[in-house]
């Protein structure tokens, strides 16, 4: 049985190790590198997909305009910069009706994108991100139904994936 002051040791030295074996999290997002400003400038297409580089970046800003922990600000004034490619813009029929036409198409974006510290020059992260969307040719089940529709969700969904690497770091 441990004495009263043996107990206050235990507690305090649990307590310890609790606080330093959980040091690595903080209120600071650890994707971004401790940049508070981010430059987003237009996207390249290798698509066939008129305006898809502008949509995707429209739809990054307003995601980090909307979310608010990171400044979107011009190159000349930003500390982190995100770049990127639509490398993917994807039309394929998801099912059928009955007599044999299309009933639903699901659209699907894939973008290669790098996030950059510009303080260090280092690459904070990179990879292909994907945002997609399913629409149905009639109005059935009230979900989308037009590909403008699915595209735009498709758009959003792809900057919330970014949004969510650049600043929860996961």
């Amino acid at each position: 049985m441990l004495s009263r002051k043996s107990g206050a040791f235990v507690a305090v030295l649990a307590a310890a190790l609790a606080a330093q074996s959980c040091s690595h999290y903080g209120f600071s997002p650890a994707g971004r590198g401790g940049t508070s400003t981010v430059a987003i400038p237009i996207f390249a297409n290798e698509t066939l997909e008129y305006g898809a580089e502008q949509d995707l970046t429209d739809a990054l800003i307003e995601e980090f305009t909307d979310d608010n922990s990171m400044r979107v600000v011009p190159e000349e004034e930003a500390e982190s910069i995100i770049r990127g490619v639509v490398i993917a813009y994807e039309r394929p029929v998801l099912s059928y009706d009955a007599g044999g036409s299309p009933r639903e198409y699901r659209v699907r974006v894939v973008a290669r994108i790098a996030y950059e510290n510009l303080s260090t020059k280092e690459t904070v992260w990179e990879a292909d991100v994907e945002g997609w969307a399913i629409y149905a040719v009639t109005a059935e089940g009230g979900g989308l139904t037009s590909e403008d529709e699915a595209r735009e969700v498709a758009f959003e969904k792809l900057a919330q994936d970014v949004l969510s690497k650049t600043v929860q770091g996961w």
